[in-house]
């Protein structure tokens, strides 16, 4: 799945950018605040529809513009695609092959992205919700019809919370929680196998010890969904909410059996997020043609010598098209053999080798 081309415009200090990045890994380098994140983030953008810096998309517009606008160009399974997103005073505008897209999953679903950036280790650190939206974003790639069973588990389950607040019976939307969140679960737990199965190695590769991962469902162990709602049905009353479901699940990660959350360096916390990130990108890389886009933002933050070249060494092996950025070559050296561009107050220039 190889992105073609990229052509950015208004976006924070990024004016006017347009190139093809290497099918395989091309390097950005420069300063601080020249726009390499930048640039990353509107890549970001073309797969997820919003920033992985900030939730605020309007922030992204460049000072003095009224939108942004990203353009790219890929080639997916003997198909090339055109895609677009823009944001201005009318809000935000997807394009699928100079269409009108319906809804950011249809451009998703041909350009799935991943970034390992400074702050990957909120995947380890942060709440639940965090680790599920990681967890949804990579079943969604390979299960079909997983995306449509969440949607209609969350409309449900805010319809069951509506009612419990009014203190009214939840029995009308019980079934159809269970039926829809029943479906999530399975494709869960499915996903949370082929996880392990690509983490076996990646933990003694990067950190010397082997790292776990354990699927928690969002109810007690022992009991089904559906005994498990039962259970709780009394205290969801009292409440006026749903404590027991798929929107309760959590994974649970280990490093040689220590909580990685608790008792770990925050260096280590990015290298265990990187090997989850890498692991996700294997199972889809095992579904379908390749596993993507990562995108890679300064991996030498927080990292020494021999944690970053153990990052690389991952990296090299992985079955992914990569776009990685850092301070200068001195810091992180390219591999030989793919470009590399210099960035200058929002200006890309491809450096002779």
């Amino acid at each position: 799945m190889p992105l073609n081309r990229i052509r950015i415009e208004g976006l924070r200090c990024l004016n006017e950018v347009d190139f093809s990045p290497h099918p395989k890994r091309t390097y950005f380098f420069g300063p601080n605040g020249a726009g390499k994140t930048s640039l990353l983030e509107g890549i970001y953008l073309l797969g997820r529809g919003r920033s992985f810096r900030t939730r605020h998309s309007r922030r992204l517009i460049q000072h003095g513009q009224e939108r942004f606008s990203v353009y790219g160009e890929l080639s997916l399974k003997s198909r090339n695609h055109r895609l677009g997103v823009g944001l201005g005073p009318s809000g935000l505008e997807l394009r699928l092959d100079s269409e009108p897209a319906v809804g950011m999953s249809s451009l998703a679903k041909i350009m799935p992205v991943h970034v390992i950036d400074p702050n990957i280790h909120s995947l380890i650190e942060g709440s639940p919700g965090d680790r599920r939206r990681f967890l949804d974003w990579g079943v969604f790639h390979v299960e079909h019809g997983y995306l449509d069973a969440w949607r209609r588990y969350r409309r449900t389950l805010g319809q069951r919370n509506a009612a419990l607040k009014l203190g009214q019976g939840s029995a009308v939307w019980d079934a159809s929680l269970l039926e829809a969140g029943t479906e999530v679960d399975i494709a869960r737990r499915r996903y949370a196998e082929d996880l392990v199965t690509a983490l076996e190695g990646l933990g003694e590769a990067l950190l010397g010890s082997p790292l776990e991962v354990s699927y928690r469902a969002g109810w007690p162990e022992g009991l089904d969904f559906c005994k498990a709602l039962e259970a709780s049905n009394n205290r969801d009353l009292a409440n006026g909410t749903t404590h027991v479901g798929p929107h309760r699940a959590d994974l649970s990660v280990k490093l040689a059996s220590r909580s990685v959350r608790e008792e770990v360096s925050r260096g280590q916390q990015k290298l265990v997020a990187a090997g989850l990130i890498l692991a996700q990108i294997k199972v889809f890389a095992a579904n379908n043609e390749n596993g993507g886009l990562l995108l890679v933002d300064d991996p030498a933050a927080e990292l020494d010598g021999a944690a970053l070249s153990a990052l690389l060494s991952a990296l090299d092996k992985l079955p992914a098209q990569q776009i990685i950025t850092g301070l200068t070559e001195s810091i992180l050296p390219p591999a030989p053999g793919f470009p590399v561009f210099h960035v200058e107050q929002g200006q890309i220039t491809k450096m002779v080798q």
